[in-house]
C-alpha cells in the first residue's frame, strides 16, 4: 500500500490506515456505533480484533489506496476508502465519520482526492457510490462530486440488525471527470 497523505483543509488529512490504528478506529466505531449501524451491515459485529482483521484484508497490493483515515489534529474523525475492482476498472468510495466531524466537507474533499488518484494515477474507467436512499448525507456528497444518479438498487444494502435497504447508485466516468475538474 502506498502511504498516502493529502491535506484535506480546515486542519484536516487523509492519511493511510495501519495495524496500529485499529484500536483508535474500533474506539471511534463504538462511539458512533447506532448511527453507523443504520448504514453499515459490520457495524453489529465490529470488535477491536475485526478493526485489525479489515486493516489486514485491506491493505493489501490489489487495493493500493484503501483503507485512510481522516484525521484532525492527529486524531482520527473517520474513514474514506477507494476500493478497486481491476476487471472492470472501477473504483467504489467508501466513508463515514464521526458526528463531531459531519459538515465540515472532509468527506466530500477525501472523495475528490482519492477520485484524481483513481482516474489520474490509477487509470479508472469508473468510480462509482452505493447509498441509502434515506441517507441523505452519503447522498448529498456524491451529488458534491457532480457523480450521475443511475439507479435504485431495491433492498441492496444489508444494513446493522441484519435489515436489507435500498441503495442508490451514483457514478462518475472518467471522461466526464475530465469535465467537472
Amino acid at each position: 500500500m502506498s502511504d498516502l497523505q493529502i491535506e484535506l483543509g480546515g486542519g484536516a488529512v487523509l492519511r493511510s490506515l495501519a495495524a496500529e490504528h485499529a484500536e483508535a478506529l474500533f474506539h471511534l466505531v463504538d462511539s458512533n456505533r447506532v448511527r453507523l449501524a443504520r448504514w453499515f451491515p459490520w457495524v453489529d459485529d465490529a470488535t477491536a480484533e475485526s478493526q485489525v482483521a479489515w486493516l489486514a484484508a485491506s491493505n493489501h497490493e490489489e487495493q493500493p489506496y484503501a483503507p485512510a483515515g481522516i484525521w484532525v489534529a492527529d486524531e482520527l474523525v473517520g474513514t474514506c476508502d477507494l476500493s478497486i475492482e481491476r476487471l472492470s476498472d472501477t473504483g467504489e468510495l467508501g466513508f463515514w465519520l464521526d458526528e463531531s466531524a459531519v459538515g465540515r466537507g472532509f468527506v466530500t474533499r477525501g472523495c475528490q482526492a482519492l477520485m484524481r488518484i483513481a482516474f489520474e494515477d490509477a487509470g479508472l474507467h469508473r468510480v462509482q457510490l452505493r447509498a441509502g436512499v434515506e441517507n441523505l448525507r452519503s447522498r448529498a456528497v456524491a451529488k458534491r462530486l457532480k457523480m450521475r444518479e443511475e439507479g435504485l438498487l431495491r433492498g441492496a444494502g444489508k444494513v446493522g440488525g441484519g435489515l436489507y435497504v435500498d441503495l442508490v447508485m451514483y457514478g462518475l466516468l472518467a471522461d466526464e471527470w475530465q469535465v467537472t475538474r
